[in-house]
């Protein structure tokens, strides 16, 4: 099974591997590791610094990634909703010229792990990790047991030197993956784009609807974004990346009070697009709210309701950079 990739072949997603799969290196590295969910302007400080070890030493640069979330594993209740779904991480990753990426899952092989023994089997058996570069509150090993300091002290009795990445900070706190799902679950889109370094995004394929928007006169696709964070109920003005295709439009994010729904769907009305496209997947860039979700005493009310949010949106994007190809 391929399991490591390279800047040429991450276009087509690897499947994630067990530890056993991966070919020893034949060049020396410099390594980090993590989950990486978001991909956060922390991660990409200490994604920077991975590179600058690299040049500096002629060494290979390595990113270990652990897939799934370790919580999913450990204590699948208390795992938090993800950022940025693999297929995304992958797709941005690419844009930041690491050699090599291995997406190791994370299972009960990886769990037991000692924080030595996963430095002798991990790092130096199986990367040749010559240098290695964590962020400040990096955490490995069974239990959580080994931390910065740990593989500075480990560094000490084996080949290999630690670069330890200070905290990118944001008016005064740390950036960090739960500060982002904060942020968007209480609908602070502009916060979460600043930390995240990009426009948030949900990610999923379009599944049938009720046809309810058609019906009024404004077609939708419904996306399916399984685990992802999720902002509050309202409606919000979008781009979109649909294959080759980039799109302006309006999300409602909501349970639809108008006609007594009582489950959150996510629906996007594209501007000037009528295709049918169930079963394709679509990234939706959320760019700014417009309102909350309310209910309306008639259709015709809510009718008139979206043409002005439409307006609202149209006004909005007209004033919006459109999308770079990534970062996002």
């Amino acid at each position: 099974m391929e399991n490591v990739s390279n800047r040429s072949d991450l276009h087509s997603v690897p499947t994630t591997c067990r530890l056993d799969d991966i070919a020893e290196f034949e060049r020396n590295t410099v390594v980090t590791f993590g989950v990486f969910d978001g991909i956060h302007i922390g991660h990409q400080t200490v994604i920077n610094t991975l590179l600058k070890r690299a040049t500096e030493h002629q060494l290979m640069s390595v990113l270990i990634g652990f897939y799934p979330h370790p919580l999913a594993f450990l204590a699948p209740e208390r795992c938090p909703p993800l950022l940025t779904p693999l297929s995304t991480r992958l797709e941005i990753l690419q844009q930041l010229g690491i050699d090599k990426i291995i997406i190791l899952n994370f299972d009960a092989q990886i769990a037991a792990m000692s924080p030595e023994y996963f430095v002798e089997r991990v790092l130096l058996e199986k990367c040749r990790a010559r240098h290695v570069v964590v962020g400040y509150a990096c955490q490995f090993g069974k239990d959580r047991a080994g931390n910065a300091e740990k593989l500075a002290e480990l560094a000490k009795v084996h080949p290999f030197e630690v670069t330890v990445v200070p905290p990118t900070e944001i008016e005064g706190a740390p950036v960090h993956s739960t500060r982002i799902r904060e942020a968007l679950t209480r609908g602070d889109l502009k916060r979460g784009s600043q930390l995240l370094g990009r426009y948030y995004s949900l990610i999923g394929n379009v599944i049938p609807g009720d046809g309810r928007g058609k019906q009024i006169g404004f077609p939708t696709a419904n996306i399916n974004t399984q685990q992802q964070v999720c902002p509050p109920n309202g409606v919000y003005a979008i781009r979109a990346k649909l294959e080759a295709q980039q799109l302006d439009g309006v999300l409602n994010i909501g349970v639809r009070p108008t006609f007594d729904g009582t489950t959150v769907q996510i629906e996007s009305h594209f501007f000037d697009f009528d295709e049918t496209i169930y079963g394709k997947s679509v990234e939706i860039f959320l760019i700014d709210k417009i309102r909350h979700e309310r209910k309306f005493p008639n259709p015709e009310a809510l009718i008139q309701q979206i043409q002005r949010d439409i307006n609202a949106a149209k006004k909005i994007l007209a004033e919006t950079n459109p999308l770079p190809e990534r970062l996002r």
